[in-house]
C-alpha cells in the first residue's frame, strides 16, 4: 500500500541519533529485513515454517513507533516509514515486550529490535528482549492509511492487509457501529463493534435453522466484525476515545457510520481489534436512521395495539414501597443486591425507570397494550402495574384517554394474588373509551420441563424449567359497525435462551452455543408454542398473538405459530422432553410439530428483511413478535417496529451500576433493551352522530357556549322557554372544528357575564343528549 516516505534527510538524522538501551546493542552495519518482508502477503509470516509458530532466527527490525501499550498488548507497534508500495502487505506490526515499554518509546520515535517472529494465536509480531532494543530521536510521524474494503473481500481478510498499521476510518471505509459500546463477553471488557456496509443480521432471523444459508449467513457475519478496543480496561461511563457521549447529543446508535477515528490494527482474542490513537467528536457518528420523537403515524387507522418489553418494572424495593413479587420471601429478600427484585434499587433509579418507559408509552399513544416483565406482584393499589396506569393517566388531561389494566379472575390466581410463580409476569393495560373487554380475561399456561438425563460425558443432571404464562383478552371495539367483531390479544413472553434445558444438557451444548443457532432451550419454547397454538385455535373473530417469543423470525417457535409444513420440512420441528401443564404430563418424549397454526408475521409481512426489535451479539433480529390470523391481516394499516431500545447504548438505560457518573435522560431512548412493536389497525366505524337539544327553563337570556366558542351570528339568544337543537351539521360547530364524537366544554352564558358549566367533565358529542338551564344551574338529562 502506498504510504508518505520520509525525506533522505530525515531519514539520516534518524541514523545518526540513533541511542541504545545497553551499550552491546545496535543496529548500525546491520542487515535490516523490512516490516512488509516480516508481514509477508498471507495469513501468517513467511520467515516462519510451516507447522511452526515461532522463527529458528531473529531479524533486525526497524520502524517509527505509532503506538506503546500495556494491558491488551504488553510492547509497542511499529510501522515502515516508507512502505513498498504493495497493498498486499502490511507495513506495520507489535514488538512484544512483556511488560510496558520504556518511557522513551513513544509515538515518532524510530526503534530498531532484534527479535524472532511468532505467530501468537493469529497475530505477526516480533519478540524483542529488552537488551536487543535501539531508540532514536523522533521524526516525522507516521500518517494514518485509510481502510478500503475492496469488492469480494470481507472485513476480516481487509485487516489482515492491515494488521500493525496506523489507519483511519474514511467514508469509504464504509464502517458502521453493529454492536454499541458495551461489555464484550470474549474479552471481558467495554468495547465497540463495526461491520462493513450495513449491521450484521442473525442468520436465523432470515433463514431456517440449520439450512445452508443460515449456516452460510453466520459464516460471513463472522467475517465482517471490527472490534473498536482500547489498551486499559474502560472506568464505568467512559468511553476514552469519545469524551462527547451524551444521552441527548453524542449517543451511538446501531447502524451509524463511524468516520475519523484513527488507530493500530491488533489482533486478540480471536478478533481484529482497532486500538483508537485520537479522539472523535459526535459528527463522526453519521446517524443513517436517526431517533423519532414517535413511531409513525399510518394513515386511516383508528385502532393501535402495541407490545413492550420493559426491561424489569419493579417496584418492590424499599425505597418504592411496592408489595412483595411471587418470588420474594421478605422485604430483605426484595432489597438484597441479588434478592427477588430484578429492577431498580432505588427511589431514583425506579422514578427513572418510570418517566422513560412513560415518555415511551405516551408517544406509542396505543389503545391496548401487551407488557413483558411487569414484576408480579399483583394486582393492588400497590402492585407495578398500577403503578405505572396511575403515572401514565397523569400524562393526558382528556379522561377517554386514560388507561386500565386487566385483572386475571382469583381462580386463575397463584397464591390468591400472582399470574403465575415468576418474578415477572405477562400484562394488559387499555383504553376503556376505545375498547372494552368481552368477559374474563385467560390464563394460558405453559410447560414445565421436570426430568433427569445424561450429558456425553454421562454426567446425570436433574433439569426443572418453567416458562412465564400467556395472557389472553378478548376485546370489542367501541363504535364498530358489527357489534359482534371482536379482537382476541395474547400476550406471550416464553422461555429465555440464555439458560440450558434438557436437550442443550443430553447434547452437549448445556454451556456452549447450540450448533442450530437458536440458542438454549429451543425445544421447550417449541413446547410453548405448540400449547399456545392448541388453544388458539378455538378463538373465534380477529386474532393478535404478540409479545418476547424470545425466538427471531425464523426459529422453530415462530415456525409452529405460523407457515411450518411438516411434510416439506427438510429438518423436524420437535417439543421438548419431559413437560407437564399444571401437573398434567405432556410429553413424556418430544414429539414432532404439527402443521403450523398459520398467523401472518405481520412485521416480515410489511418491512420483510428490515425488522427488528433486538440486538444480541453485534447481530439484529426480532424476539418481540405480531402475528395475525388472516380476518386481522386485512385490517393491518400499518405496523413498526420503534428503534427507541435495540440500537441505543445500554449505558443510557435507569441503571446506574456499570454507567458511573454518566448523565442520564428522561426521553423514551433506552427505556428498554427491546423495542416496542405498535401495530395500527382499520376498523370499520358507525358513521358518529349526535342530537343535542338546549333549552332554557330561566327568565333571563343565555347562550350556549361550547370549549368557549359562542357567538354565532346566525343564532340570536335564547329567551325563556326557548329550545335550540344542535347536530354534527350544524356550520357554527363546524366551524370552531367540533364534531361528532368529540369532547367538548358545555356551559350557558347568562345575562352575557356568568358562564355556568352544564357538567364538569368533557361532553362527549354522540347520541341523543339533552342540556337544561334553570336559572341556578345546568344539567344533562
Amino acid at each position: 500500500m502506498r504510504m508518505l516516505k520520509l525525506s533522505p534527510l530525515a531519514i539520516a538524522v534518524a541514523l545518526v541519533s540513533v541511542t541504545s538501551h545497553a551499550s552491546d546493542f545496535s543496529c548500525e552495519e546491520q542487515t535490516l529485513t523490512p516490516i512488509y518482508s516480516v508481514q509477508g502477503d498471507g495469513s501468517s509470516s513467511p520467515l516462519i515454517p510451516d507447522g511452526e509458530y515461532i522463527s529458528p532466527d531473529a531479524y533486525f527490525v526497524k520502524g517509527v513507533v505509532t503506538k506503546s501499550m500495556s494491558s491488551l498488548y504488553k510492547g509497542f507497534f511499529i510501522q515502515d516509514a516508507a512502505g513498498d508500495d504493495n497493498e498486499e502487505t502490511s507495513d506495520g506490526i507489535f514488538v512484544y515486550t512483556g511488560s510496558a515499554p520504556s518511557a522513551d518509546i513513544q509515538p515518532g520515535m524510530e526503534v530498531c529490535v532484534e527479535a524472532k517472529v511468532k505467530e501468537h494465536y493469529g497475530m505477526t509480531q516480533l519478540v524483542a528482549q529488552k537488551d536487543k532494543v535501539e531508540v532514536g530521536h523522533e521524526v516525522s510521524p507516521i500518517i494514518a492509511t485509510n481502510i478500503t474494503v475492496r469488492d469480494g473481500e470481507t472485513l476480516v481478510e481487509a485487516m489482515e492487509r492491515y494488521e500493525g498499521m496506523l489507519v483511519r476510518l474514511a467514508p469509504d471505509s464504509n464502517l458502521q457501529i453493529t454492536r454499541n459500546f458495551g461489555f464484550d463477553y470474549g474479552s471481558y471488557r467495554n468495547n465497540m463493534l463495526l461491520s462493513h456496509e450495513a449491521p450484521l443480521i442473525k442468520p436465523t432471523q432470515l433463514y431456517v435453522a440449520g439450512s445452508e444459508d443460515a449456516t452460510a449467513l453466520a459464516k460471513q457475519n463472522a467475517e465482517n466484525k471490527l472490534y473498536i478496543d482500547t489498551d486499559e480496561k474502560t472506568p464505568n461511563g467512559v468511553i476514552p476515545y469519545f469524551p462527547g457521549l451524551d444521552a441527548e447529543q453524542g449517543y451511538i446508535r446501531v447502524g451509524d457510520q463511524l468516520v475519523n477515528l484513527e488507530g493500530i490494527i491488533g489482533f486478540s482474542y480471536g478478533q481484529y481489534r482497532l486500538i483508537p490513537t485520537n479522539n472523535i467528536e459526535p459528527a463522526d457518528f453519521i446517524h443513517q436512521n436517526d431517533r423519532t420523537a414517535a413511531p409513525v403515524e399510518y394513515i386511516g387507522g383508528n385502532i393501535k395495539v402495541a407490545s413492550f418489553n420493559v426491561l424489569n418494572l419493579f417496584t418492590s424495593a424499599s425505597e418504592v414501597g411496592g408489595d412483595l413479587n411471587a418470588t420474594c420471601s421478605d422485604q430483605a429478600d426484595a432489597d438484597a443486591a441479588k434478592g427477588c427484585n430484578r429492577g431498580a434499587k432505588t427511589l431514583s433509579e425506579f422514578s427513572l425507570q418510570r418517566t422513560k418507559i412513560v415518555n415511551a408509552l405516551k408517544a406509542m399513544d396505543a389503545d391496548i397494550l401487551g407488557i413483558m416483565e411487569m414484576e408480579n406482584n399483583g394486582f393492588g393499589a400497590n402492585s407495578a402495574i398500577a403503578n405505572l396506569v396511575t403515572e401514565l393517566n397523569l400524562q393526558f388531561n382528556d379522561s377517554a384517554d386514560h388507561y386500565a389494566y386487566i385483572e386475571i379472575a382469583d381462580e386463575d390466581k397463584n397464591q390468591g394474588k400472582y399470574l403465575g410463580s415468576d418474578a415477572i409476569m405477562v400484562a394488559l393495560i387499555y383504553r376503556p373509551a376505545k375498547v372494552t373487554p368481552a368477559d374474563d380475561a385467560q390464563v394460558i399456561r405453559m410447560p414445565e420441563q421436570h426430568i433427569t438425563g445424561n450429558n456425553p460425558d454421562g454426567e446425570a443432571k436433574q433439569l426443572d424449567k418453567y416458562q412465564r404464562d400467556s395472557l389472553m383478552q378478548t376485546f370489542k371495539i367501541v363504535g364498530t359497525k358489527k357489534k359482534k367483531e371482536t379482537l382476541s390479544v395474547v400476550v406471550n413472553h416464553l422461555k429465555s435462551k440464555g439458560s440450558g434445558c434438557y436437550e442443550d444438557w443430553i447434547n452437549g451444548e448445556y454451556e456452549d452455543d447450540p450448533a442450530d443457532l437458536q440458542g438454549h432451550c429451543n425445544a421447550f419454547r417449541v413446547s410453548g408454542a405448540m400449547t399456545l397454538s392448541q388453544e388458539l385455535k378455538k378463538v373465534k373473530g380477529d386474532l393478535l398473538v404478540m409479545g418476547d417469543m424470545n425466538a427471531y423470525g425464523m426459529e422453530d417457535p415462530v415456525r409452529v405459530l405460523t407457515d411450518y409444513k411438516p411434510k416439506k420440512a427438510e429438518r423436524k420441528i420437535m417439543s421438548a422432553s419431559g413437560t407437564s401443564i399444571a401437573g398434567q404430563p405432556l410429553h413424556a418424549t418430544g414429539i414432532e410439530a404439527g402443521k403450523g397454526l398459520g398467523l401472518i408475521n405481520l412485521a416480515s409481512e410489511w418491512h420483510g428483511d428490515d425488522s427488528y426489535s433486538y440486538s444480541y451479539g453485534g447481530e439484529l433480529g426480532s424476539l418481540d413478535h405480531a402475528l395475525a390470523n388472516k380476518s386481522l391481516k386485512k385490517k393491518v394499516v400499518g405496523i413498526e417496529d420503534w428503534h427507541i431500545n435495540s440500537v441505543e447504548n445500554s449505558l443510557f438505560e435507569y441503571s446506574g451500576k456499570y454507567s458511573g457518573s454518566l448523565a442520564k435522560s428522561e426521553g423514551p431512548y433506552s427505556a428498554s433493551d427491546h423495542d416496542p412493536v405498535i401495530i395500527s389497525l382499520k376498523y370499520k366505524m358507525k358513521k358518529l352522530g349526535f342530537t343535542l337539544k338546549i333549552q332554557n327553563k330561566s327568565r333571563q337570556p343565555v347562550y350556549p357556549v361550547f370549549n368557549t366558542w359562542y357567538w354565532d351570528s346566525t343564532k340570536p339568544w335564547m329567551m325563556n322557554g326557548d329550545k335550540r337543537t344542535y347536530t354534527e351539521k350544524d356550520r357554527f360547530l363546524k366551524h370552531v372544528g367540533i364534531k361528532a364524537g368529540d369532547a367538548v366544554d358545555l356551559s350557558i352564558l347568562a345575562y352575557g357575564v356568568y358562564d355556568v358549566p352544564c357538567t364538569f367533565t368533557p361532553l362527549v358529542l354522540e347520541g341523543k343528549l339533552k342540556a337544561v338551564y334553570n336559572g341556578n344551574s345546568c344539567r344533562i338529562q
